[in-house]
């Protein structure tokens, strides 16, 4: 078979438009992948490309016949347009594809145009081949899987087949080709989808399957959160909708039946990620494709505490985010195997890893008991031993951040379409600061106030900020898959200036020093790589800032003023340029030195944070931050000179 996994995107949308007809778009598809899997003899499709549109159809209403409605549904037409016989035809002579490439081309003809509407609603994403493929190869090592000679297997969520034809594919050597792909079924609320999925699932089986075998596929059009289980199945593998569930009925229904899951969001993912721990039989393994937030976010208490009573957790991938549709969503494969019965034993340790291009790369065990004992806090799953090291040294070093500034959230207008305005400040009106304005150490100001009436009107909100100079943090971290963009851009911000809800501030009432070294703090190495292996979350929450370390060595008569006047410095620079230096600038190497010694951190300990901030970078920075260690050597240290502010 050729190793193409996906067919060129603009072919496919180009054959679905002339053929003005999705399903018959899908079958030309479905058609010319028959080749690569065996349904069709070598060089059929070559033959067809020379002929005509009616032999086509007869290809077609042929291999309907021999797959039992498996692989076209909807057997071609007669005659169809000349554009969209013209393009067919030149589809039938382009290169092939894997048969796998089927659930991608499903996507673009089927799901892509509701893209804009209730596919996003519902946070539901196509998964690529090789992803998929890496979810089942991780989930047939955990539990009865691993020895069982021919797994059932469902998804519950079977969108076009992407995960049933991998698992297919997998299980090959097990039972053969034909029963591998038989054993595979699903469910999905789409008949669109459960149509696509029957095709990637003959393709899987061959020829050699039979027709009636194929018909009676177990596929099904069905709302697998609702539905009944039916027959357990011993594999479970899904890339679950990730949306909020909105509707007040829905969310009922399934609080009802996941109580763990009771206040605040409820996120389709995670009653997805208890439901399948009920698809599955005692012993089962469940494998999904899901956001990682459950794990890191203080409200997945209850559904943590859930999962860990209902199943080991065997294995988990920090899979980073493979969605382009989804960019704010970092995802994870996570195994789970269904615990038999009252059994609460516990493996001795937990598979931790992080895909790193084809491979994955081995990060530090979990410890079950660990997990039972943060329940309520959260779990990181993502640290290599040195860089679980380096988290507890600075915690160990530090007070939470919480208990000595004051975290707030920036101003909620209820309706900044009526209250925000653009332009110069007029007489009365209150200046405004949103996220968008914040750069590291700077403000890039896009003038924005609230005009006179809305400022009396929010005169109480406004005045808690007023006349305080606080660090300003913006909400929405970076997207940037850049290991060293930083999660925590923060800046000054100016007393007589009012930050808006896309902002969390930090205040020191009464030390401008001690404020001006929290600056550099929130922005240095040490404290963006402690926030990224706290949590993956796509905002900056107040909660989680209250529990961010601040090292007591700034709590301590003159302990603060190197960093500040380091802070002051680099605030100086940005003010005076509109252009961020690379490599980092040396003010910011300088603030990362003394970070670091305010932390005490060791040698290995700042080789963990710095590799793992700047990754490729590491080889010229780490150097650049020796020469100014220990002591900060070539900068002002806390007995010599303050160094000058802007």
């Amino acid at each position: 078979m050729t190793a193409r996994l996906e067919l060129p995107r603009a072919e496919v949308a180009a054959l679905c438009k002339a053929l003005g007809s999705p399903r018959q778009a899908f079958n030309v598809v479905a058609l010319r992948l028959a080749e690569e899997a065996g349904w069709l003899a070598r060089g059929e499709c070559a033959r067809l490309a020379r002929s005509s549109w009616r032999e086509v159809a007869a290809a077609s209403r042929e291999l309907e016949r021999r797959s039992g409605g498996t692989l076209q549904a909807d057997p071609l037409p007669a005659s169809v347009a000349s554009a969209g016989e013209r393009l067919s035809l030149a589809f039938f002579e382009g290169a092939g594809a894997d048969p796998l490439a089927l659930s991608g081309a499903a996507e673009l003809i089927f799901a892509a145009p509701l893209a804009r509407g209730p596919r996003r609603a519902l946070g539901a994403f196509y998964t690529p081949p090789d992803l998929a493929a890496l979810v089942v190869e991780l989930a047939l090592l955990h539990g009865d899987v691993a020895a069982h000679q021919l797994p059932s297997v469902v998804d519950p969520c079977i969108g076009a087949g992407a995960f049933v034809a991998a698992a297919a594919r997998a299980l090959r050597s097990r039972a053969g080709r034909p029963a591998a792909a038989l054993a595979c079924g699903g469910a999905d609320k789409s008949a669109l989808a459960c149509t696509a999925a029957k095709a990637a699932l003959a393709l899987e089986a061959g020829p050699e399957a039979s027709a009636a075998a194929l018909a009676a596929l177990g596929i099904r059009v069905a709302d697998s959160l609702l539905s009944g289980p039916g027959v357990l199945a011993d594999l479970l593998v899904s890339n679950p909708p990730y949306g909020h569930l909105e509707d007040p009925a829905e969310r009922a229904a399934i609080a009802e039946l996941h109580p763990a899951l009771r206040g605040g969001e409820l996120d389709r993912y995670a009653a997805f990620l208890l439901r399948a721990l009920q698809l599955v039989r005692p012993g089962g393994t469940a494998a999904l494709l899901i956001p990682d937030s459950w794990m890191t976010n203080s409200r997945g208490a209850g559904l943590r505490a859930a999962v860990l009573d209902a199943a080991e957790l065997a294995a988990v991938v920090d899979l980073g985010k493979p969605f382009a549709a989804a960019k704010d969503t970092r995802v994870q494969a996570v195994v789970l195997v269904r615990r038999a019965g009252s059994n609460r034993n516990e493996r001795s340790s937990i598979n931790a890893g992080r895909r790193s291009g084809a491979a994955v790369e081995a990060l530090a065990p979990l410890e079950p008991q660990a997990l039972r004992a943060s329940v309520k806090v959260g779990w990181q799953p993502y640290r290599t031993a040195g860089e679980r090291e380096l988290c507890a040294a600075m915690d160990a070093a530090s007070v939470p951040l919480g208990s000595v500034c004051v975290v707030g959230y920036g101003l909620r207008t209820g309706d900044n379409g009526r209250h925000v305005r653009r332009g110069a400040l007029p007489e009365g009106g209150v200046p405004l600061l949103g996220g968008e304005d914040i750069v590291p150490f700077g403000l890039r100001y896009k003038p924005k106030h609230l005009p006179a009436e809305s400022a009396a009107l929010l005169a109480r909100l406004v005045g808690r900020q007023l006349g305080s100079p606080r660090v300003a943090i913006q909400r929405i971290r970076t997207n940037s898959g850049q290991s060293f963009a930083r999660w925590l851009e923060a800046a000054l911000c100016p007393p007589e200036r009012v930050c808006l809800d896309s902002i969390t501030t930090l205040a020191w009432p009464g030390d401008e020093e001690r404020l001006s070294a929290l600056l550099g703090l929130v922005c240095s190495t040490a404290m963006n790589r402690y926030h990224r292996l706290r949590t993956t979350d796509v905002n900056v929450k107040p909660s989680l800032l209250k529990s961010l370390p601040l090292p007591r060595k700034l709590l301590e008569p003159g302990g603060a003023r190197l960093l500040a006047g380091l802070s002051r410095a680099r605030a100086a620079e940005v003010a005076a340029s509109v252009e961020e230096a690379a490599p980092a600038p040396a003010l910011e190497r300088s603030i990362d030195a003394a970070v670091y010694e305010l932390f005490s951190l060791s040698k290995e300990q700042i080789d963990a944070a710095e590799r793992g901030h700047w990754a490729d970078r590491f080889a010229t920075e780490r150097p650049r931050l020796e020469a100014l260690l220990p002591g900060v050597a070539g900068v002002d240290t806390p007995h010599k000179r303050r160094p000058a502010g802007p």
